[in-house]
């Protein structure tokens, strides 16, 4: 399935064997441009991202909720190399489970809809 938000799409390909998760960058009614992340754990890795947007104060940056590893991660805008990943499972403030919406406001703070722990986090 697909997810359009702000010129940017989450792509999930699901097969019998395997899910294989990315995100990619299109512009908005134009071509596809460029797809970062794989499936994983890892700092370049994702597992279920749900949500995507990008950041405000300086546009530079997309942020991205990754549900299943259960954190938030900051990738560059122009080629999609890691920035910085937040967050661990858990309830305690900064921890999520199943962060499912992410949005940067007018003041640069990320806000995070931390689905299963029924509330917002503000960053």
């Amino acid at each position: 399935s697909t997810q359009s938000t702000w010129g940017l799409k989450t792509a999930m390909w699901r097969s019998l064997f395997r899910e294989r998760i990315r995100c990619g960058v299109v512009h908005a009614g134009a071509a596809f441009v460029r797809t970062f992340g794989s499936r994983g754990h890892g700092d370049r890795n994702f597992n279920f991202p749900s949500s995507v947007c990008c950041s405000v104060d300086d546009d530079t940056h997309i942020v991205v909720a990754d549900c299943g590893n259960n954190r938030i991660v900051v990738v560059a805008r122009t080629d999609g190399s890691f920035v910085r990943t937040f967050g661990s499972e858990g309830a305690a403030h900064g921890q999520f489970n199943r962060p499912e919406g992410v949005c940067v406001n007018a003041a640069g703070l990320i806000i995070v809809a931390d689905t299963f722990n029924h509330r917002v986090q503000m960053f």
